[in-house]
């Protein structure tokens, strides 16, 4: 019998000595994702982790030793004290956000939770409404707001917000009881929709998006255009703010976007350009060289002269030996040509704005400069 009262004696001083070695201080409170909260939402993390621990212990006995001793000498476990010291050793360990809140409210409620606990039947005095409400006065019932719980306003149809928004303050001891709305309505009991939105039975939709107000669905039932658009044949249009020359900045481009625009930076190499990247230059700075788009330097520009040069002396080559061959082999002359003729395209291909007929024909107009 001394070894059994012992054993149990044991057993609690383990767990409460563990529980308090758990206990956070100011280092656990920088290792635990944290976030303002008020006093109603601490007490709500503390009571539903508590919940969360009741349910987890709900296995109805104890580990261990002689179950039928334990279970005929003490309380049933169900409302034992083992069980609320297992609780209470697990209590917030749970969580990954507000851990520290729920650690410190513990701690400054550990007597109110015993109280609860051997005083009050679960089954009828909920944990949440007895302690944060009735106890700590750190909240209000649901529909419920302020220092002194006053019932949040109703409308005519006796709903708080006409069910499309929610009472400021509802169920803590803050607010005002003013309707805060959900998006796109509006009015003391959000009874209204908000500019931009229009009715449909009891809900409120968004016009179309050029519309700055309307009567129904669709861009013809705009009756307003936002700021960015104009209303053309009763349909509000985006207006392309691009089409202005002067816009933007020397040194930047103009991106339209519905409603609106952007001016955004030319690459460096550019001067001025069209849009983003290299090779959209429309001039380059003093020693550079405008080509195909691209800013090259003088050493550059000689360069792809010099390699054009060498492609057409390549070419016009190839083009003499289908028609040596010709005089002989025919068809075979006739296949040299078309291997040749798919080699020449995939290769001017490859070099994009540097291919040959870019080199003589759109950028200079003929080879004049291109020799040696």
């Amino acid at each position: 019998m001394i070894a059994k009262v012992l054993f149990i004696n044991l057993f609690l001083l383990n767990i409460i000595t563990s529980r308090k070695l758990r206990t956070p201080g100011v280092d656990d409170a920088l290792n635990f994702k944290t976030e303002k909260l008020n006093e109603c939402g601490r007490c709500k993390v503390l009571t539903d982790s508590f919940s969360h621990w009741l349910e987890k212990t709900s296995r109805g006995k104890y580990e261990g030793g002689d179950t039928a001793w334990e279970e005929a000498k003490l309380k049933s476990y169900a409302r034992s004290e083992i069980r609320f010291v297992e609780v209470q050793e697990g209590l917030c360990s749970e969580l990954s956000k507000y851990q520290h809140e729920c650690y410190t409210l513990a701690d400054e409620a550990e007597q109110m939770l015993e109280k609860w606990w051997f005083h009050e039947d679960p089954n009828t005095v909920d944990l949440h409404t007895w302690l944060c409400i009735e106890t700590l006065k750190h909240c209000c019932p649901i529909n419920h707001f302020g220092e002194s719980c006053a019932p949040c306003p109703l409308d005519k149809d006796r709903r708080i917000c006409s069910g499309h928004g929610r009472c400021d303050g509802d169920g803590t001891r803050s607010g005002n009881g003013i309707c805060v709305c959900n998006r796109g309505y509006s009015g003391n009991y959000c009874e209204e929709c908000s500019k931009n939105f229009y009715a449909t039975g009891d809900s409120c939709e968004r016009c179309d998006p050029g519309c700055e107000d309307c009567s129904s669905a669709g861009p013809a039932a705009c009756k307003s255009c936002k700021t960015g658009w104009k209303l053309d044949s009763g349909v509000c249009t985006d207006i392309d703010e691009c089409l202005s020359s002067s816009i933007c900045k020397s040194d930047q481009y103009c991106f339209n976007k519905e409603g609106t625009y952007r001016c955004i930076k030319c690459d460096d190499s550019c001067k001025s350009c069209t849009g983003a990247g290299p090779s959209n230059c429309t001039s380059c700075e003093p020693t550079y060289y405008l080509w195909s788009g691209k800013c090259i330097t003088e050493s550059l520009k000689s360069d792809i002269l010099k390699s054009a040069v060498i492609r057409m002396i390549i070419y016009i080559g190839l083009l003499v030996i289908p028609g040596v061959i010709y005089q002989a082999q025919r068809h075979i002359a006739l296949l040299v040509f078309i291997i040749f003729g798919i080699y020449v395209y995939y290769t001017e291909r490859s070099l994009e704005h540097d291919s040959t007929f870019n080199v003589y024909f759109k950028n200079f107009g003929g080879i004049e400069g291109a020799w040696f």
